[in-house]
């Protein structure tokens, strides 16, 4: 037969159309595009219909849009685009000419069409309901599981992130493979997207109950809203049960399902565990991670029934893993953990890693949220595009409760010793093995600044107690106490040589001490408010310093007399560093803007807007092509250009302190919410 499209047509199903080309009730086109023939209506509603047609001879779908709603067009017009450049088993095809617009007789709407493939079967929730509900096996959770990752590998790829994965969304066919379609809901992820991430702006929102992520439904979805979603997807597979079916933990937001699903494996648990993090940063990163994840999940571990009880303190650490990292563990406040079926972390090489940021650390960082990360002992081969294409943080490790708020983090240049200061305490992970992190009792109030001297042998601090004290980084042992400032010390840093260490303080002074003896050398006075930061150009010829009183003034190391003075920033000056050559001086500022200057001249060369909110931390690798700088995310800069090459989210407070390892693959980033996180870069 022929169906007629005409919404107004008498009837639509008139027998007497079959073969015929214009409508015998209203005169409407019924070989649309001169090749399909709508054969019957398959389903409807809301703003649209879909059809089995005939093209050609072969059976496919047809989607139509029956009001011109603007945003429902671009929506369509989106899923067209989308399913237009894929090409996988998993997602419906579109040909490149599978979208165009129909005009009925005599109306006045036009309707948009979209022709795709037609999927036999059942979507997974009436494939569920066909067999009473009954759990899947965890081997067939495993296979779909890969299948559907696989997929969304495909779609994030293209630079887009689905938005609406459910089971009412994924078709089964005959053969068992999976199909995720309804790509109406998909968005780009494109430049203007993600500003209106970082600023804040709500975008349009989806929302599946039970399915949709806590970030998507305040309007701010990622690229890792799909794996929420996913996550959520599986329960109800792995269960029988919708996710709303299941309380959440009141202080972490962690669904408690684990007692729905006795019989599978703690791995594979914490694996949806994994894919169900609260804050998109804790999840994986792209779905490579989770494919790497799956091939790492041992089915025959113990259930969760079993050996797992600790669902209700919100953990997910098996028996082996607790008694392999039992204090690393017990620091974990993210509401997720999984076990350790393969890797011995503390032989990662720590060439796989790339501090960034304020507050790097802990190494129980590195060994802790790994949770997903390198507990599963994956390391991203081109984690470059991983930062490139998902906003959010591939942030590793939270030391919520033994860290306090950071505020200075530094690496030894051996890239081997990890420094992280916080009130009153210094703590020092060996980044090679999986040791506890030694605590020095360092002073009497806030670590505001650390510094590591060239050869790697001394740890210098400065703290709201007025002190700067010097340590034996080995051994951790107090080599002697620097007096001689009035207010807190917030900046320290070494000369290129070691020799000189330079001090600034809210007393307005900068103070330079001889490394060895603690003597003081010199005492620079002319700004008017307090030192925030200090850094020494290359040749270890000038001093460079900024603060509250917005000036960035040069000091000449013999004299101490001002070799000159620039302004630009509206805003205090928070952090500074030099290029490695040494043409560069890089400032950030409370104005939310990073500047970069000719230090000969003091002729500004540009001006980079980071976000809205204060710039806290600068960093930049040894290479001097990309810089690092911490507000209320973590921006990756081609230093070259100015290009954003990736936004990493992670911290809920401003990130005050950033390192980056000498080989540049590891960034630490510290926080005043209390954490340290750790990310990992490309390897060069």
């Amino acid at each position: 037969m022929s169906y007629c499209l005409n919404p107004k047509c008498p009837n639509p199903t008139d027998s007497a159309n079959e073969n015929r080309r214009i409508c015998c009730q209203c005169g409407s086109e019924l070989l649309l595009e001169g090749r399909y023939r709508v054969i019957k209506q398959l389903g409807g509603g809301g703003f649209g219909k879909t059809f089995e047609i005939d093209d050609q001879g072969k059976c496919k779908v047809l989607k139509v849009l029956l009001k011109n709603h603007p945003k429902a067009v671009t929506l369509f017009k989106q899923e067209a685009k989308v399913l237009s450049n894929l090409n996988h088993p998993g997602i419906p095809k579109v040909d490149p000419d599978g979208y165009f617009t129909y005009t009925p007789k005599g109306s006045e709407e036009t309707l948009h069409c979209l022709v795709m493939e037609k999927i036999e079967g059942l979507n997974l929730q009436d494939w569920m309901k066909e067999r009473k509900k009954e759990p899947i096996s965890q081997e067939q959770a495993m296979e779909w599981l890969k299948q559907l990752a696989e997929i969304l590998d495909q779609v994030h790829n293209l630079q887009y992130f689905h938005r609406d994965i459910k089971p009412q969304n994924i078709m089964r066919k005959p053969n068992g493979q999976l199909v995720l379609i309804d790509f109406g809901t998909a968005r780009e992820v494109s430049g203007t997207y993600l500003a209106k991430v970082e600023q804040g702006q709500n975008v349009t929102g989806i929302v599946s109950p039970g399915y949709t992520p806590p970030e998507q439904m305040n309007g701010k979805a990622v690229p890792q809203s799909d794996f929420f979603a996913l996550g959520r997807t599986f329960i109800y597979l792995l269960t029988g049960k919708p996710p709303t079916a299941y309380p959440e933990n009141p202080r972490t937001g962690k669904l408690l399902w684990r007692k729905g699903a006795p019989n599978i494996s703690d791995q594979l648990a914490a694996l949806i565990d994994y894919l169900m993090a609260t804050f998109p940063g804790n999840r994986p990163q792209n779905p490579q991670m989770i494919l790497q994840c799956l091939a790492e999940v041992d089915l025959n571990q113990s259930a969760n029934n079993k050996n797992n009880t600790s669902e209700s303190k919100d953990t997910a650490g098996s028996k082996r893993q607790r008694s392999k990292r039992e204090q690393i563990n017990a620091t974990q406040s993210t509401g997720f953990n999984f076990s350790a079926p393969k890797i011995t972390l503390p032989k990662i090489p720590i060439k796989y890693f790339w501090v960034f940021g304020t507050s790097l650390l802990i190494l129980g960082g590195i060994y802790t949220q790994i949770d997903g990360y390198v507990r599963y002992g994956f390391i991203p081969a081109n984690p470059i595009l991983i930062l490139k294409s998902l906003p959010s943080s591939i942030f590793l490790e939270d030391y919520k409760r033994a860290v306090g708020q950071v505020y200075a983090v530094v690496i030894s240049p051996n890239n081997q010793t990890l420094a992280v200061g916080s009130f009153g305490a210094i703590r020092i992970w060996d980044l090679k093995t999986d040791a506890p992190p030694r605590t020095i009792a360092a002073h009497s109030s806030w670590v505001k600044a650390l510094a590591i001297s060239p050869d790697g042998k001394v740890l210098a601090s400065g703290s709201n107690d007025k002190t700067i004290r010097l340590w034996d980084l080995k051994d951790g042992n107090r080599m002697r106490t620097i007096e001689g400032h009035t207010e807190a010390v917030n900046a320290i840093a070494f000369s290129p040589n070691g020799q000189i260490l330079a001090s600034g303080s809210d007393d307005r002074t900068i103070r330079l001490w001889g490394s060895e003896t603690g003597s003081r050398l010199l005492t620079i006075t002319g700004h008017e408010g307090a030192i925030n930061t200090l850094a020494f150009s290359p040749d270890g010829q000038t001093l460079v310093s900024g603060g509250t009183d917005r000036l960035i003034r040069f000091w000449n190391l013999q004299t101490g007399t001002r070799k000159r003075s620039i302004s630009g920033h509206e805003g205090t000056i928070t952090a500074l560093v030099y290029s490695p050559d040494g043409k560069t001086l890089i400032s950030a500022s409370d104005d939310g803007t990073i500047r970069l200057w000719n230090p000969n001249t003091g002729e500004q060369k540009a001006v980079w807007k980071a976000n809205n909110n204060p710039v806290k931390s600068l960093a930049i690798t040894k290479d001097g092509k990309t810089l690092l700088s911490g507000g209320d995310n973590v921006v990756v800069w081609d230093l070259k250009t100015g290009k954003k090459l990736a936004t990493l989210w992670g911290h809920s407070k401003p990130i005050n302190a950033l390192a980056v390892s000498s080989n540049g693959q590891i960034v630490v980033s510290g926080s005043e919410d209390k954490t340290i996180k750790i990310w990992q870069m490309p390897l060069k």
